[in-house]
């Protein structure tokens, strides 16, 4: 006896809940939690990577903690801190399907004043996403630093003071993918959130003489369509099996209108 054949001695019920049963969904994931490092930064005079986990400063970069890359001659003191420079801390685990908005972690920026000619100008933030069911994947993006002269009357940025600087990115949509079966995946960074309710903006803009965080947002786009699994009936033999369903269903309505 046939697929079909055995198929047709189904009720339209049982048929609608087999379709439904093969109906493709999107595709749940678990981020485990994420962490971002700092690499490739241009321009600037000293530059230094730095981690804070909890309060406690150290050299060079850590899975755990925020990672700092900072840069410039500060103008009124010493200190590394004094520097200016970008921050990244990751976030906890969260659920999402491919196409949802979700949280990558929170961005900072140092905008301490420092003397002209020691501000880096770009810098590349590598974004590592641990997932339960794919393991860590890293995605890269170039973040772009304006720093601009602090001379009042000349603020290119809306300013509370001489004069905020603007942080943004050169590619939205990172050259990495990952894949889930035969279809592929890439991250897109999608912009800041200031509070979980605001509107998405994708101008970080940081006032001048203090530390800005904004939260940094993005989601996972598809880029090829999914190749059906070999256990999943072809597109021809769905369309089939919806014809038949179809068709019991009709032949369901006639008999019932012959009581």
């Amino acid at each position: 006896m046939s697929f079909l054949s055995s198929l047709a001695k189904l009720s339209p019920v049982a048929i609608t809940g087999f379709l439904s049963f093969y109906a493709p969904s999107a595709n749940a994931l678990t981020l485990n939690g994420s962490s971002g490092s700092w690499s490739n930064t241009v321009g600037g005079s000293g530059i230094t990577t730095i981690n804070n986990t909890n309060g406690v400063y150290s050299y060079g970069q850590s899975d755990t903690g925020e990672n700092q890359v900072r840069w410039g001659s500060p103008a009124y003191s010493s200190s590394l801190l004094d520097k200016s420079g970008l921050g990244f801390a990751g976030v906890g685990s969260t659920s999402f399907n491919s196409g949802d908005i979700f949280e990558l972690g929170t961005l900072s920026h140092f905008n301490n004043p420092i003397w002209g000619g020691t501000a880096a100008s770009t810098t590349d933030l590598a974004l590592s996403l641990d997932f339960a069911e794919l393991g860590s994947q890293t995605f890269n993006f170039t973040l772009e630093i304006d720093e601009t002269p602090n001379i009042a009357g000349t603020c290119v940025y809306s300013s509370d003071k001489a004069c905020a600087d603007k942080i943004s990115w050169t590619n939205a949509i990172s050259d990495q993918t990952f894949s889930i079966g035969e279809q592929a995946y890439t991250l897109e960074l999608l912009g800041f959130r200031n509070t979980p309710d605001s509107a998405i903006v994708t101008d970080f803009i940081s006032q001048e003489g203090g530390t800005s965080q904004a939260s940094l947002y993005g989601r996972l786009n598809a880029l090829t369509p999914t190749t059906p699994a070999a256990s999943v009936p072809e597109p021809a033999t769905l369309s089939g099996l919806a014809v038949v369903g179809l068709a019991l269903a009709g032949r369901s309505r006639r008999n019932k209108s012959k009581v």
